[in-house]
């Protein structure tokens, strides 16, 4: 089970992950996909195989599709847990895009309302 490091005041949890893909910035060979598990206003959670080299503090951009929609993040990852032939990141993201922080902003709304 992941520990979870970041305390925050609502965190979305999507019932299906999205789909997605990174690539780190500095060492652009470096990519593959993943899955965005959550998000909140200060970063996001994702997994992806085990077989990848992800690593505390690797600046990384990613980008993942919401409702039809590809939406882009750039962060630094700020804790990394192999699990399962898995591994599960943290992602703090350095800036969300006017976009997402709305989407972020509406899905805590519907989140709050449940």
């Amino acid at each position: 089970m992941t520990h979870e490091r970041r305390n925050e005041p609502f965190r979305y949890i999507f019932e299906k992950p999205l789909p997605g893909f990174y690539q780190h910035k500095l060492n652009r060979d470096q990519k593959g996909s993943l899955q965005v598990v959550d998000i909140s206003m200060n970063g996001l959670r994702f997994s992806c195989d085990a077989t990848k080299s992800l690593e505390m503090k690797d600046e990384v951009v990613i980008t993942f599709i919401y409702e039809n929609e590809t939406l882009s993040a750039e962060g630094r990852l700020i804790w990394v847990n192999e699990e399962n032939g898995k591994i599960t990141c943290g992602l703090h993201v350095l800036q969300f895009s006017e976009r997402l922080l709305r989407i972020i902003d509406h899905l805590g709304e519907n989140y709050r309302i449940k």
